[in-house]
C-alpha cells in the first residue's frame, strides 16, 4: 500500500519514492508540479470552506470510529507495517492508537474548538459579530516514530478548513496516507484537500517548491531541523514549531503516603513504558522525596516487568543497544560504590530501573529505562530541572493539596506546558495547548463587525 495520498486531481506524473527499513520497502509519490498542486488546493480548498464545520468533525469522528476498532483492516495493515519500520511491538502501536484516535472523537474536537474560538461556528460565518478565516494551505513537515503523530495537526487543520501539504516521517510514514483513505470514504472533500508525500531532508528544492504554495508551516523534529524550516519560512507565512521537548515527573512524600509505593511505582512504570519512552511527553527522570526513592524504585522494577509482559517492547537496533548497555554499565558502577545507587535489569534490554541520588548528564533516551532520583524536597526536584527549562515540555506531578497547585504554578513559569498525574504523561488530550501556545487558534484571522448598524439586526 501506497505511503503517499494523491487527490485525484492531483497531475499523474509524480516522482515515485521508496522508503526502506532492513529488508521491507514502502513506496509512494511525490509531486513534480507544485504549481499544479497549488492550483488544485485552490479548488479543494473552496469546497472545503463551504463544509460546515460541525460536519467536518462529524467526517472525522467517523473516520475515527472505524479506526478505533482494532480488527479494522486499514489499521491492522498500518499496525503491522509500522512494527516493521518502528521496531515497536504491535501492542505498543496499538495502544499508542487507541489513546490518540479517542483525543479525534466529535466530544474532544468540540471542546478544543470551543476553548480556543470561543463558538466553533466562527469558522462558517460571522456570529454575534465575529469570524474566524483560517489559511488556505497548510504545509505540514512531521518527523519522528510515534504512530498517529501527525493526526494532530492535520486534523486541526482541516477544521479551521484549511488544505494541508503533509510530509510523512520516514520512521513512521504509514499512518496519513492510510487514515486519509479511509476520510474519503467517509467525506472525500476532506481528503481530496491533503496531499500527503515524502522527501529527504537534504532536497531544498522540494521543500521550497512546497513552502510556495503554503500560507502557513508546521514543523516537527529536533532543534536544528526545525532551525533549518524555520529560516526559510516567509515574513507572511505562519509558523508552528515542535522541536526538541524533555519530560519530568516529580513525587513527594505526601503522595506516596496517600497512594503507597506499589501503586506509584505502577503509574511511573506506565509512563516510562509507553512509546517505549520515545515520545517527548515521555519522563526522562522521576525526582522522588529521598523518604520513598528506594521503595518506589524497588516496586518500580516488578511494575516495568508486568508492562514488558502486558504490551512487549520492540526491537532495539545496534546502537541503541550499545547505548543502553553503556548506561547500565555506568549506573550498576555508581552504584557499587554507593550506598544510595542500584539498578534492577533483566538479562534482556526489555527494562531498566536506576535508582540514584544524583541526576546523571540525560545521554541517550527511551528503551523503558526508568530512572529514580532521589531529592530531599520539591524545591531540590525544581533545581534539578532548571538547567532542561528551554525544552521542559511535561510534568507528572505527584503532589496533593496546596503542595500541588504551588509547584504546579511554578513549573509553568519555568516552561513546563503540561502538569498531569504521574501515568498519564503519554495521555495528552486534544484541549491541551500544544508546547504551551493554542493551536488552533493560532491558525486563523479574525474579522469584526463594528459601529455598524446591522450587527444589532443578525
Amino acid at each position: 500500500m501506497s505511503v503517499s495520498w494523491m487527490p485525484q486531481w492531483a497531475p499523474a506524473d509524480g516522482v515515485p519514492f521508496t522508503l526502506s527499513s532492513g529488508p521491507h520497502e514502502w513506496r509512494g509519490v511525490r509531486p513534480v508540479d507544485w504549481a499544479a498542486i497549488g492550483a488544485g488546493l485552490a479548488t479543494a480548498h473552496d469546497g472545503l470552506r463551504r463544509l460546515p464545520v460541525r460536519r467536518i468533525v462529524d467526517a472525522i469522528d467517523a473516520a475515527v470510529d472505524l479506526w478505533s476498532k482494532r480488527d479494522f483492516a486499514a489499521r491492522r495493515d498500518t499496525v503491522r507495517d509500522a512494527a516493521l519500520v518502528t521496531g515497536m511491538s504491535e501492542e505498543t502501536i496499538d495502544r499508542a492508537l487507541d489513546g490518540e484516535l479517542g483525543n479525534l472523537r466529535a466530544e474532544p474536537l468540540l471542546a478544543a474548538l470551543t476553548r480556543e474560538l470561543g463558538d466553533p461556528d466562527v469558522l462558517d460565518g460571522f456570529k454575534g459579530g465575529t469570524t474566524a478565516v483560517g489559511p488556505r494551505t497548510v504545509l505540514a513537515v512531521f518527523s519522528g516514530n510515534v504512530p498517529g503523530l501527525p493526526a494532530r495537526s492535520l486534523v486541526r487543520a482541516l477544521l479551521v478548513k484549511a488544505t494541508v501539504i503533509a510530509k510523512v516521517p520516514a520512521r513512521e510514514p504509514h499512518f496519513t496516507a492510510a487514515f486519509l483513505r479511509t476520510l474519503h470514504d467517509v467525506e472525500p472533500v476532506l481528503a481530496d484537500a491533503v496531499v500527503a508525500t515524502y522527501w529527504d531532508r537534504d532536497d531544498e528544492e522540494t521543500l521550497e517548491a512546497a513552502l510556495g504554495q503554503a500560507d502557513a508551516v508546521i514543523a516537527y523534529g529536533g532543534d536544528q531541523a526545525c532551525a533549518a524550516i524555520r529560516a526559510k519560512v516567509a515574513p507572511h507565512q505562519l509558523y508552528e514549531e515542535h522541536g526538541h521537548k524533555l519530560s519530568f515527573g516529580i513525587v513527594d512524600a505526601g503522595y506516596v503516603d496517600r497512594h503507597g509505593p506499589a501503586e506509584v511505582a505502577r503509574q511511573i512504570a506506565a509512563d516510562c513504558s509507553d512509546l517505549d519512552q520515545h515520545a517527548c511527553l515521555s519522563p526522562q527522570v522521576y525526582l522522588v522525596h529521598e523518604q520513598h526513592a528506594r521503595p518506589v524504585a524497588q516496586h518500580l522494577a516488578e511494575a516495568m516487568r508486568r508492562e514488558a509482559q502486558d504490551s512487549p517492547p520492540g526491537t532495539i537496533d545496534t546502537q541503541d543497544a550499545a547505548m543502553l548497555q553503556h548506561r547500565r554499565l555506568v549506573a550498576e558502577w555508581r552504584a557499587a560504590g554507593s550506598d544510595h545507587s542500584e539498578v534492577w535489569a533483566p538479562d534482556s534490554l526489555e527494562w531498566t530501573v536506576v535508582l540514584d541520588d544524583t541526576l546523571m548528564p540525560l545521554s541517550g533516551a527511551g528503551n523503558r529505562v526508568a530512572r529514580i532520583v532521589s531529592v530531599p524536597d520539591v524545591a531540590a526536584a525544581v533545581d534539578v530541572m532548571r538547567p532542561y527549562a528551554e525544552h521542559l515540555q511535561n510534568v507528572g506531578l505527584g503532589m496533593v493539596g496546596e503542595e500541588f497547585r504551588r509547584t504546579a504554578r511554578e513549573l509553568a513559569t519555568l516552561g513546563a506546558s503540561r502538569v498531569c498525574a504521574p501515568g498519564a504523561m503519554t495521555k495528552a488530550s486534544m484541549v491541551w495547548r500544544h508546547d504551551g501556545q493554542p493551536r488552533i487558534a493560532a491558525l486563523v484571522r479574525w474579522c469584526d463587525i463594528e459601529l455598524h448598524p446591522e450587527l444589532e439586526t443578525s
